[in-house]
């Protein structure tokens, strides 16, 4: 017993409980009675009709019925079944990882990449760039970081924001090429 409960509390749910249980019981005995022998005469007479003489016997009506129930509760739930994934488009290839950065894409009227944009792999959040010279310094030596505000994420790849998305287009069309695009799009359930 809880600290906060009341002795009246235990009595007055035993009491009730007892009443409940008193109904029930006189329910069982003056209606169940007739229940079970109404639900007794149906039976037999289920039963007489089946064994009786008719133009076709009545085992095999029951034998027809129950197949007929059972097919058209087969073809319900075929109809009700969730839907097979069907096989994904090209153009729901839009992202993927590559270089420590995931990237993330539209195509154009003609099918070509436009918009291709820097997100952090671990948050999905916008990853800031910065350009930057080499660790030697000079034109060539180029390198571009990549930093997400929110964990802090950061990534430095050789070469410029331009080239650096070059190669990131240049691998998109190698996976189309090669039909390894498709691991990186989830399966969808068709309509």
């Amino acid at each position: 017993m809880s600290t906060t409960e009341k002795p009246l509390s235990k009595i007055v749910v035993t009491v009730v409980g007892g009443l409940i249980l008193a109904g029930l019981l006189y329910i069982a005995r003056h209606w169940l009675s007739p229940v079970f022998e109404l639900f007794a005469r149906i039976v037999k007479s289920a039963l007489d009709w089946v064994i009786s003489l008719h133009g076709i016997p009545g085992w095999l009506i029951v034998l027809l019925c129950a197949c007929t129930v059972w097919a058209v509760a087969r073809i319900i739930r075929a109809l009700r079944a969730p839907p097979k994934p069907s096989e994904p488009n090209w153009r729901d290839f839009t992202e993927f990882e590559f270089l420590g950065v995931l990237w993330r894409w539209n195509y154009g009227y003609r099918g070509d990449i436009v918009q291709l944009v820097s997100f952090c792999p671990k948050r999905h959040c916008d990853m800031q760039t910065f350009g930057e010279l080499g660790r030697y310094g000079g034109p060539y030596n180029q390198t571009t970081g990549y930093k997400c505000d929110r964990c802090g994420h950061a990534v430095e790849i050789d070469g410029s924001r331009e080239v650096i998305e070059d190669k990131v287009v240049r691998e998109i069309q190698r996976l189309m090429r090669r039909d390894e695009w498709k691991r990186h799009v989830p399966m969808k359930a068709s309509i």
